[in-house]
C-alpha cells in the first residue's frame, strides 16, 4: 500500500461521522443528566444532614440553658424553703410572732430567683402564713396535695409537678419542705410554687420554631412544659423514651414522637440529678426540613431548567452538526490553502529582514570609509585656511555634517549588528570610575562648545558587566543629554541598591512629556527640540540601541523626567567583588 493511501485512510479514519457525534452528544447528554441528578441529590442529602445538625446544636444549647435556669432555680428556692422552715420552727417555739413569721416569709418571696407564692401550711394542710390573700377569696387547705401527703409521710423534700396554683389560680410547680415538731412529729409544710408563666420569655427567645418546646419532668409527670403549660396540668408521661436513654447517659440527643402530643422532634435531655428533675428541649422535625424543602423545591426547579436547556442545546447541536460536516471539506482545504500561503509569507519577510539587515551593516561599513577620507581632507583643509575665518566656519559646518553622518552610520551599524545577534557580550568585573571618567573625557568638548558643565561623581564600585558594551551604552546616553541640554549639567553617577549598581545620567535639559517616557526606547522615536529643529536631528535610534545593549546584558533601564526640568535615565547592573579585596593577602 502506498505512503499517499495510507495517509488518506488514516486522516479519513479520524474523522466522526455525523451519526458517531449524535451517539456521542446522547451519551455526553445522558451522562450530564445523571451527574447533575446524582450530584443535585447528593447535595441536598448533605443539606438535610446538616439541618438536623444544626437542630441538634440548637436543642443541646436550649437544653443546656434551661438545665442551668431550672438549676439556679431550684437551688435558689430550696434555700428559701429551708430558711423559712427554720423561721416557722422559731415561731412554733414562741421565739417570734406571727407578724415577724410574715414578714419573713415576705422577704424570701421577694428573693426567689422565679416568680411564685410561698406558704406556711399546719399539719392539717392549712395556711398558716402567706404574703397576700388567696385570688379565689376563700380559705385554702393542701392536705389533699401528693407533696404534701409524702411529707406527712416522713418526706423532708419534695419538687412537685406541674398543678393548677389554689393560691395564685395559675399553673405552677412546687419546691416543699416538712416542717418538724420538737418531739419529731409533722408540724406542716412549707412550699413555694414557682409560676410557669414566667419560664415563656425564655422559650420565646430561643427561636426554635412554632413546633418546639422545652420542659421538665420528675416522677413520670410533666414539672414544665412551654409553650401552653395550662394545656399539660396534670399530664403524666410514664412511657417516655427519654427516661430510658437518661439511665444509661444524663446527657443525649434522640428523634422520637412526643409520648404527650405525638409530634416528631429532634429532642435534647439533660438530667438534674440532685433534684431527681430531667430538662429536655425539642425542635419539631417538620420546622426543621421546611427550609430544606423549599431548598429542595428550587434546586429541582433549577435542575428541570437546565435539563431544559441542555435538551435545547443537543437539539441545536445535532442541526449544527450536519451544517459543520457539510462545511468542513471546503473549510479544511482553505485552512490548509491559508497555512501555506502564511508560511511562505512569513519566510518571505524572513529573508527580508536578513537581507535588510546584511545591507544595513555592508552599507554602513562600506560608507564610513570615504567619511573618514573627508574628514581628513576636512581637517587638512581647515589648518590651510587659518587666515580666513569667514572659510573656516564653512569648513566647520562642513566637519560637523561629516561627524553628524558618522555617527549615524556608527549607530546603523550597532542596530544592524544587534538584530543580526552578532555581538556576544565578554562579562568582566571592573573598576566603574575609569570607564565614566574617560566617557566624560569625550563628550567634554560637544558640552563645552554648547556651554555645558559636564562631570562624574568619584566611585569606588566594582560592576560585573561587558566594559565595552557598557561604555558604548553609557556614551549614547551622555550624548543624548548633551543633545537635549541647552543649557545647565549633565552629570553621570552610580548609587548602591543592594547587590546591584544603578548607573544614573541626569541631565538639565528639556525633560519629556508623559505620554513620550513609554516610547523614547523605540525605534525612530524623536523629540522635536530646537537643537534637532536647527540641524542636527537623528534618525531615533539612540535609544532603540540603548534598549537592545542593555537587553543584550541583562541590565534593567529606568526613567524618570519632568518636563522642563531634566532627565534622569538609569541602568541597573550587578556589583562585582573588588579585584583587591578579594586577593588574598601574605
Amino acid at each position: 500500500m502506498s505512503p499517499e493511501s495510507a495517509a488518506t485512510r488514516d486522516v479519513s479514519g479520524s474523522r466522526r461521522t455525523p451519526g458517531e457525534l449524535r451517539r456521542r452528544l446522547r451519551l455526553l447528554m445522558l451522562v450530564i443528566a445523571v451527574v447533575l441528578l446524582g450530584g443535585g441529590g447528593g447535595v441536598l442529602m448533605e443539606l438535610r444532614k446538616a439541618a438536623f445538625e444544626r437542630a441538634e446544636a440548637a436543642t443541646a444549647g436550649a437544653a443546656h440553658l434551661l438545665d442551668d435556669t431550672m438549676t439556679r432555680t431550684l437551688t435558689t428556692t430550696d434555700a428559701m424553703v429551708s430558711r423559712m422552715v427554720q423561721v416557722t420552727q422559731d415561731h412554733l417555739t414562741g421565739r417570734i410572732g406571727r407578724g415577724e413569721l410574715v414578714r419573713e416569709l415576705t422577704s424570701l418571696e421577694g428573693g426567689l430567683a422565679q416568680r411564685g407564692t410561698m406558704l406556711v401550711m399546719d399539719a392539717k394542710g392549712d395556711v398558716i402564713a402567706a404574703s397576700r390573700p388567696p385570688l379565689g377569696g376563700s380559705a385554702v387547705n393542701y392536705a389533699h396535695r401528693d407533696y404534701f401527703a409524702a411529707h406527712r409521710d416522713g418526706a423532708e423534700r419534695i419538687i412537685g409537678p406541674m398543678v393548677m396554683g389554689a393560691y395564685s389560680q395559675v399553673p405552677v410547680f412546687t419546691v416543699s419542705r416538712r416542717i418538724n415538731a420538737l418531739n419529731g412529729g409533722f408540724a406542716g409544710v412549707v412550699a413555694v410554687g414557682v409560676k410557669t408563666h414566667f419560664f415563656t420569655d425564655f422559650y420565646n427567645t430561643l427561636g426554635l420554631g412554632p413546633g418546639a418546646y422545652i420542659g421538665s419532668n420528675t416522677g413520670g409527670r410533666v414539672l414544665l412544659r412551654q409553650p401552653n403549660p395550662e394545656n399539660y396540668v396534670g399530664r403524666a408521661t410514664p412511657d417516655n423514651p427519654i427516661f430510658t436513654a437518661a439511665a444509661a447517659q444524663p446527657v443525649g440527643t434522640l428523634r422520637l414522637n412526643s409520648p404527650i402530643d405525638g409530634v416528631e422532634r429532634v429532642v435534647s435531655y439533660r438530667k438534674l440529678t440532685p433534684f431527681n428533675v430531667m430538662v429536655s428541649a425539642g425542635m419539631a422535625v417538620e420546622d426543621i426540613l421546611a427550609p430544606w424543602r423549599h431548598t429542595a423545591l428550587i434546586l429541582a426547579a433549577g435542575l428541570a431548567v437546565v435539563m431544559a436547556g441542555l435538551g435545547g442545546m443537543a437539539a441545536t447541536t445535532f442541526r449544527a452538526i450536519t451544517r459543520e460536516e457539510r462545511s468542513m471539506a471546503s473549510l479544511e482545504e482553505t485552512v490548509r490553502a491559508r497555512t501555506a500561503e502564511a508560511e511562505l509569507r512569513a519566510a518571505e519577510a524572513r529573508l527580508a529582514n536578513e537581507s535588510k539587515t546584511r545591507f544595513l551593516a555592508a552599507a554602513s561599513h562600506d560608507l564610513r570609509q570615504p567619511l573618514q577620507a573627508a574628514g581628513m581632507f576636512a581637517e587638512v583643509l581647515a589648518g590651510q585656511l587659518e587666515d580666513d575665518p569667514r572659510k573656516l566656519k564653512v569648513v566647520d559646518r562642513l566637519r560637523q555634517s561629516i561627524e553628524a553622518t558618522n555617527s549615524l552610520l556608527a549607530t546603523l551599524l550597532d542596530v544592524s549588528a544587534l538584530e543580526a545577534g552578532k555581538i556576544k557580550p565578554n562579562v568582566s568585573t571592573f573598576r566603574l570610575m575609569p570607564l565614566l571618567a574617560g566617557l566624560v573625557d569625550q563628550i567634554e568638548p560637544e558640552a563645552s562648545a554648547k556651554g555645558l558643565a559636564i562631570g562624574a561623581v568619584p566611585t569606588s564600585l566594582v560592576v560585573s558587566s561587558d566594559p565595552v558594551l557598557l561604555e558604548r551604552l553609557l556614551r549614547n546616553l551622555l550624548v543624548n543629554a548633551v543633545r537635549y541640554t541647552q543649557e545647565g549639567r549633565v552629570l553621570v553617577g552610580c548609587r548602591r541598591r543592594g547587590d546591584q549598581v544603578a548607573i544614573q545620567v541626569l541631565d538639565t535639559g528639556i525633560g519629556i512629556p508623559a505620554d513620550k517616557v513609554g516610547t523614547v526606547f523605540d525605534d525612530f522615536v524623536r523629540l522635536d527640540t530646537p537643537a534637532e529643529r536647527g540641524g542636527s536631528r537623528g534618525l531615533g535610534l539612540g535609544l532603540g540601541v540603548v534598549r537592545r545593549m542593555a537587553a543584550l546584558l541583562g541590565h534593567a533601564l529606568d526613567l524618570r523626567s519632568v518636563p522642563e526640568k531634566g532627565s534622569c535615565f538609569e541602568v541597573v547592573v550587578d556589583r562585582g567583588v573588588n579585584p583587591q579585596a578579594a586577593a588574598p593577602r601574605d
